[in-house]
């Protein structure tokens, strides 16, 4: 940039006066800057849409397994002799179970100790032996006794160390016994040279599930899907009872609906958001020439309608809706329940307004308990029946209802996704990318050419504010030349 001389011999604001010139050629350069805005802000609303939608993709990941409406629960008639929970799919509705005598632990080998201190006052060696293994630990002098069992602890032979009423007790992990030895038996801790006491054995659960008889080590155990707990020996049988656990797969589809729901309540409001034109992006020097509300509220409206009637938003909402309505076509389906209406899902009640919650799901809860309860394989194959076809017309036919919607979610999330790219990218291989980074260039083209037109503009007024100098100048000179005569 050359010397520029301001206004010196003209007495003009030259400096204000190219301003104002640039302020009229910078115009180009306001509407790319407004179209930046203006695409940042659709590829953010499609971004938060997809955010939405991934929310209810993950819901289905769930939703779409069988394990969801394969739950069970199991009930003791008499839970003080036993107790029952159910993990899987128990395969019949009733068991009886008799307990003959409950399992006693047995008492593995061990050797207890007792302390002077819990510090060590010398060093020694302790050996421990078991089995074919042998373990050679170092306690040092001003050791804690906290630190010699950790190393006891942590020497893998199998013996298991603790402080317990004021006893260093060493245990077998196992059934099988064990030795120990040290170069100075009459170390602080008191270990000294001998062997663990012999295990005592205890005694398996007797017990007879439907008649046929049982043995177990342990008072708790699983059976066809069932965890059981013996507490006491019975001489009358004990009635455990399952079903089909009616308020945690309910729970599961209301969970949906309300998310469903509340997505696609914002997907609507999106796109039929009122478009406001006299409003558009507002520039930084604008926004700092307001006051913070307004400029908050002006670039408010100027967003409102960004995805209005959007295509992509819009036929996505109308392919969920006919992912839930369409009836489940496939071999074995009962007809009574091959749709979501059959079972309790539908629309709103019939009235004037029905029109206005576009696609909103309601929930008739007596229905649907109902056919959870009386008729819950139906409701699980409507819900998550896989199918393997590679047709799509009839894989689609033939797909439960929450696997059919996950892939329709699918398929709008990957069309947001080619259009807005995905959240934490800026430029990116998306239609908006594209725009954005286009827009850019230009933006930067725009400015290197406002700078030349700005630095011919000042050198313009530099040779005239220096040819007007050179002007006074010679008319100073001749008329002081003239006043000499």
């Amino acid at each position: 940039m050359g010397l520029r001389i301001s206004g010196m011999a003209s007495g003009m604001d030259t400096e204000k006066m190219v301003k104002d010139i640039m302020k009229a050629q910078r115009e180009p350069i306001n509407r790319l800057q407004r179209s930046k805005y203006a695409i940042e802000w659709k590829r953010d609303a499609y971004r938060e849409m997809n955010t939405l939608l991934a929310d209810l993709q993950n819901s289905l990941k769930t939703l779409r397994l069988s394990s969801t409406f394969n739950k069970q629960v199991a009930s003791s008639d008499n839970d003080s002799i036993v107790s029952v929970n159910a993990k899987g799919r128990p395969a019949l509705s009733s068991y009886t179970v008799e307990v003959e005598k409950l399992a006693v632990a047995g008492t593995p080998p061990k050797a207890e100790f007792s302390p002077v201190s819990t510090k060590n006052d010398s060093q020694f060696k302790l050996t421990l032996n078991k089995g074919s293994e042998t373990v050679n630990i170092d306690v040092m002098q001003d050791e804690s006794i906290e630190t010699t069992i950790g190393k006891i602890n942590s020497s893998n032979i199998g013996i298991k160390a603790s402080i317990f009423n004021g006893k260093l007790v060493m245990t077998s992990t196992d059934e099988q016994a064990f030795s120990f030895s040290t170069d100075n038996a009459g170390n602080i801790f008191k270990i000294g040279n001998s062997t663990s006491s012999p295990a005592s054995g205890g005694a398996d659960a007797k017990f007879k599930i439907n008649g046929v008889e049982y043995t177990s080590k342990s008072n708790t155990f699983t059976f066809d899907g069932i965890d059981f707990i013996l507490k006491q020996p019975t001489t009358t049988p004990v009635v455990i009872n399952t079903k089909t656990d009616e308020d945690s797969i309910f729970k599961s589809v209301k969970d949906f609906v309300d998310k469903y729901n509340a997505i696609i309540d914002v997907m609507n409001k999106k796109i039929s958001e009122p478009k406001y034109k006299s409003y558009r992006p507002l520039l930084d020097e604008e926004k700092e020439a307001l006051p913070e509300k307004t400029a908050e509220k002006m670039d408010t409206m100027a967003k409102s309608g960004i995805l209005l009637r959007d295509p992509i938003l819009t036929s996505g909402l109308t392919e969920l809706r006919r992912a839930l309505s369409t009836p489940l076509q496939v071999a074995g389906v009962n007809k009574a329940f091959d749709t979501l209406s059959e079972i309790g899902i539908g629309g709103p009640p019939p009235g004037k307004n029905a029109y206005t919650e576009n696609g909103k799901l309601y929930i008739d809860e007596t229905k649907l308990r109902d056919a959870i309860r009386n008729n819950g394989d139906d409701v699980l194959k409507l819900f998550t029946n896989y199918s393997s076809e590679s047709n799509a017309a009839t894989k689609y036919k033939e797909s439960g209802v929450f696997e059919r919607l996950y892939g329709e979610v699918n398929k709008v999330m990957d069309k947001v996704t080619k259009e807005a790219g995905s959240t934490g990218s800026v430029f990116t291989e998306s239609v908006l990318g594209k725009q954005l980074k286009q827009t850019e260039d230009d933006i930067g083209r725009w400015e290197d050419r406002l700078k030349t037109i700005e630095d011919r503009y000042w050198k313009q007024f530099t040779a005239m504010e220096k040819a007007m100098s050179k002007a006074q100048s010679q008319g100073s000179w001749f008329a002081q030349m003239l006043g000499q005569k």
